[in-house]
């Protein structure tokens, strides 16, 4: 399989060494900024689109990927479920992949698994399902110094909160993509999602690889979503992310419970590493990817990521 990265960051980079040491893969690139024809031009079996959080700014990227022939992979939070911030963009594009004959996904670790593939996969084991519940805390140490400022990490009270209002503090991206998929993949129908994020002010200084945030600023957030149905709470969603998750007498986790008649209840613990589980999650995805049907995909149409493809029954 050829393989196309276009964005000259630390996921592009991690996902080109690992598939370097597969047998299979032709990778092509890194590519950044410079090679952006020659990424989405190569006709690659699968292009891999790892540059932002948010589909309008890589729509045209897309589009010129899918004209070109290949299957597209993209990391940005919001393609995971285009259908509920850009309906427009996700038609054309969905059409444009169908009669090119190619797929387009959005996925990583989450959105892409801890959210929504591993909840669908857990409700497999239901009877049926009443109400989900999820939780991740996450360490933000390894995280570059401009997406820390996105998930508002540095900051001061009054500071934060005009970001948040701004939306220049986003916290993390993809909860609604997440909720909507698995109710896409549960045939559920969501009223609508409440949401609310809370700076965590540290009382110490954290020293990071590209810098330090003094006390009294932001060293972490927590994030509720909450998706309404039948006016009642449906899948609740709590995210802490922190540069030390000790200081709050917390450590990495990934949780999820799914209420009914036969409840279900998992954890990993340590969580899910944010960076190397993206990293795994973007290739192992390549396979599915270029086998699915035509048009764009969520991971509530796939079978589950894998290192290799699976093999044919005998």
């Amino acid at each position: 399989m050829r393989v196309a990265l276009y964005g000259a960051g630390t996921v592009s980079h991690s996902v080109a060494e690992l598939l370097a040491r597969r047998s299979g893969f032709e990778v092509l690139g890194v590519f950044g900024r410079d090679g952006r024809e020659a990424a989405l031009t190569s006709g690659a079996d699968a292009v891999i689109i790892a540059s932002t959080s948010f589909l309008e700014e890589i729509a045209a990227d897309i589009r010129l990927a899918v004209e070109n022939g290949s299957n597209v992979l993209t990391t940005a939070e919001e393609a995971a479920y285009p259908w509920f911030a850009h309906p427009e963009i996700a038609a054309e594009i969905d059409a444009l992949a169908r009669s090119r004959n190619v797929s387009v996904l959005g996925g990583g670790v989450n959105p892409g698994f801890a959210f929504d593939a591993l909840v669908l996969t857990a409700t497999g084991a239901c009877c049926d399902v009443s109400s989900i519940e999820v939780e991740r805390v996450v360490n933000l140490s390894g995280f570059s110094e401009a997406i820390l400022h996105r998930l508002g990490i540095g900051f001061d009270l009054d500071e934060f909160d005009q970001r948040v209002n701004t939306g220049a503090i986003t916290g993390h991206i993809g909860f609604p993509q997440s909720m909507r998929t698995v109710a896409r993949g549960l045939g559920v129908a969501i009223e609508r999602i409440d949401r609310q994020i809370e700076p965590v002010v540290g009382k110490r200084s954290y020293e990071r690889p590209n810098g330090t945030t003094a006390p009294g600023l932001t060293a972490g957030f927590r994030q509720h979503y909450t998706a309404i149905v039948g006016d009642n709470p449906w899948f609740t969603a709590l995210f802490t992310g922190h540069l030390d998750p000790s200081d709050l007498s917390l450590a990495p986790l990934d949780s999820l419970t799914v209420h009914g008649s036969t409840p279900v209840h998992m954890e990993i613990r340590p969580g899910l590493n944010p960076q190397l589980a993206s990293v795994a999650l973007v290739a192992n995805s390549l396979h599915r990817l270029v086998a699915a049907p035509p048009g764009w995909v969520s991971v509530a149409d796939l079978p589950p990521a894998a290192p290799a493809p699976g093999s044919p029954l005998p």
